[in-house]
């Protein structure tokens, strides 16, 4: 008996065993979604709330760092102040 044969097809019938038991689905039925509690939902606009914040302060960070870069490019005798914003951040 020539083994080879078996060998190649074991990776197919392998993936197609792997399909049929994924499409089955355990027996279980399709879970529905369940809406959030309103605690939850309150929570999340905090966070996305508290997010955008920091988001802005980092934009506002990036735009005076820029703006330091660009005195320095114009100026390379004055040096810019610390950002100590910045060391905060970074501790």
């Amino acid at each position: 008996m020539n083994w080879t044969y078996l060998f190649l097809l074991a990776c197919p019938i392998g993936m197609g065993l792997m399909m049929w038991m994924m499409m089955r689905g355990n027996g279980q039925e399709a879970q529905t979604t369940t809406p959030r509690p309103a605690g939850d939902l309150a929570g999340l606009h905090q966070q996305l709330q508290a997010l955008e914040k920091q988001q802005a302060s980092i934009i506002a960070e990036i735009q005076r760092l820029r703006e330091a870069e660009r005195s320095v490019a114009r100026d390379p005798d004055e040096e810019p102040a610390p950002s100590h914003t910045a060391d905060n951040r970074l501790a």
